[in-house]
């Protein structure tokens, strides 16, 4: 008796549980289509049950849609630079973007207080006090002077103003810091040059020296490791560290002396992706990065 029971249900379970199995797929594969029509119908409704309620002034309601006006004038706007001389005149169709009011009274009074005939004066930003600067970084492949004769000329035609150059190891650093020159840097007289060759074209040099990340080229260098934010990786230089500050002294006054001339000197401190993990931080206390960047 218990064999023919057990039979009789193992019997059932293997018809039935495949049935539902595949139904339940044909479900889930078709959802979209069973579910997406009567969701829509509920949310439909739920929304126009509920869209007046949360309006504070069911009064005055705004259509962003573009509606031409009724008097069908062209809008004049003219466009000056620094509010003085007017240097161009627009016109286009006059459409706005009108509230919508439930009462003919306000229709007419919006209507009536717009002024298609004004004038409407638009600050426009002069360019003539901007800089465009062009970013030479040399690091890696850095061109010859003869490309730059070439360059120059033809930056200045585009309509920059100012060269941000950063030289990395192709500067031709001194003394200590020669161990940081490149086999193929740039020697003293090739810088001079250039200056010589940007001054020509009416370009600005501003040399770009970065003081915090960026630094792979000092110190993956034996003299300079010791120096680093933390031992495994060459990017970041240690604030912590006295000697840090008396490195990159030294780097900025090399690069001002062959510099004379400059306004300015790009300080890089971007993408420094690991900060205060030098065993030595902990001693100062720094609390944070804003007072590490006071201190």
């Amino acid at each position: 008796m218990l064999s023919r029971r057990y039979l009789r249900r193992s019997f059932i379970i293997i018809i039935v549980l495949p049935i539902v199995l595949l139904f339940s797929l044909a479900i889930y594969q078709n959802r979209h289509a069973i579910f997406s029509e009567s969701s829509h119908k509920h949310a439909h409704s739920h929304l126009e049950k509920h869209s007046h309620e949360n309006i504070p002034n069911d009064n005055l309601r705004y259509d962003f849609r573009s509606k031409p006006s009724t008097t069908a004038v062209p809008i004049q706007l003219k466009l000056s630079v620094n509010d003085e001389q007017p240097i161009k005149k627009l016109s286009q169709a006059s459409q706005i973007l009108q509230p919508v009011h439930n009462t003919d009274n306000n229709n007419n009074q919006s209507l009536q207080s717009f002024n298609s005939n004004q004038i409407l004066t638009l600050p426009v930003i002069s360019t003539k006090s901007l800089y465009r600067f062009v970013h030479l970084d040399l690091k890696g492949a850095a061109p010859k002077l003869t490309y730059f004769q070439k360059l120059f000329p033809y930056l200045r035609k585009l309509g920059a103003n100012g060269l941000l150059i950063e030289y990395e190891d192709m500067f031709p650093f001194t003394d200590r810091l020669r161990v940081v020159r490149h086999g193929l840097a740039y020697s003293k007289a090739d810088i001079e040059q250039l200056l010589q060759l940007a001054e020509q074209n009416h370009l600005q040099v501003m040399p770009l020296l970065q003081v915090y990340g960026h630094l792979e080229y000092v110190l993956k260098l034996k003299e300079f490791m010791h120096l680093r934010e933390d031992a495994r990786y060459p990017q970041v230089i240690s604030p912590c560290l006295e000697e840090s500050y008396k490195l990159l002294f030294e780097m900025i006054d090399q690069m001002l002396v062959s510099h004379p001339s400059i306004s300015y000197l790009h300080v890089g401190c971007d993408e420094v992706y690991y900060r205060l993990v030098h065993p030595q931080c902990v001693n100062l206390q720094i609390r944070d990065d804003a007072d590490l960047f006071v201190r």
